[in-house]
């Protein structure tokens, strides 16, 4: 067994990787704003991962929880925690290409997150990770072969729905933390606000998906995955769109199965 941890902006999302190569269980926590994560991490960790479990990660949430993690690891006697990048490129099952001026650069959320996408669909894909932030990534297909062989051409990063929102809050004075439902034609602020954030995510999906089906002259799959994917689905008018779990989750699985020798960095 695998221990493949997930840390993102507000939740850290966990699950065993089996022998067979699949996600056993999956677990979240959400630590934005949680006074005391390494205990809450100890209480579900301890008795369900076994001492000397190996541990891969990826984290975009900063050095403080890389250190959490690491100590809650050394309290239960687990395995060294191996935090993955981004890469150049990916052999595997799949293969991905990193077409980012510097690799280094993009997000191990975002890298991931196409990784455990390549490994549900055929390319091409845009795919959408919709939490803290709203990314749009687009893979574009190199050949039709097997592997499933595909070229990340770029992507969009937006504040997610939450941001958005607590933004127009924050830096505004008559606005308010708006909650509810969106509605089609807005008669009162708390829906305005909650409409115009939700068109605004919408939006920017249909826009890169649209400009990525004329550079293909065909319609892409379109994958969403994220705390916020039901909620956009529902509103996109776009057929080949679906939900995927845990495609960060996904994506560590493939590295830990088939990319171990590239001595990931810390």
């Amino acid at each position: 067994m695998t221990l493949l941890i997930d840390v993102g902006n507000s939740a850290i999302k966990w699950s065993l990787l089996d022998h067979d190569g699949h996600l056993v269980s999956p677990q979240r926590l959400l630590h934005r704003g949680a006074p005391d994560i390494a205990s809450m991490l100890i209480k579900r960790w301890r008795g369900n991962v076994a001492p000397g479990t190996p541990m891969l990660a990826c984290n975009v949430a900063g050095p403080r929880l890389t250190e959490i993690v690491e100590a809650v690891a050394l309290a239960l006697n687990l395995g060294t925690v191996s935090w993955l990048q981004s890469q150049a490129r990916f052999n595997g099952p799949i293969v991905l290409n990193n077409g980012y001026r510097d690799p280094r650069q993009l997000g191990a959320d975002r890298w991931h997150c196409m990784l455990g996408a390549g490994a549900s669909a055929q390319f091409p894909l845009v795919v959408v990770n919709a939490g803290t932030a709203t990314t749009v990534d687009c893979i574009d297909a190199v050949a039709e072969a097997t592997p499933n062989v595909g070229e990340f051409i770029g992507g969009f990063i937006a504040p997610g729905m939450r941001l958005m929102l607590e933004s127009l809050a924050r830096e505004t004075a008559c606005l308010p933390a708006a909650t509810g439902a969106a509605t089609g034609f807005p008669d009162h602020t708390n829906a305005a606000i909650v409409s115009g954030v939700l068109a605004s995510q919408v939006g920017m999906i249909h826009h890169v998906w649209h400009r990525f089906a004329i550079r293909l002259g065909t319609a892409p799959r379109l994958i969403l995955t994220g705390g916020n994917a039901e909620e956009l689905l529902s509103r996109l008018s776009i057929e080949s769109a679906g939900i995927e779990h845990n495609l960060v989750l996904r994506g560590l699985a493939l590295r830990a199965q088939f990319d171990l020798s590239d001595n990931p960095s810390r």
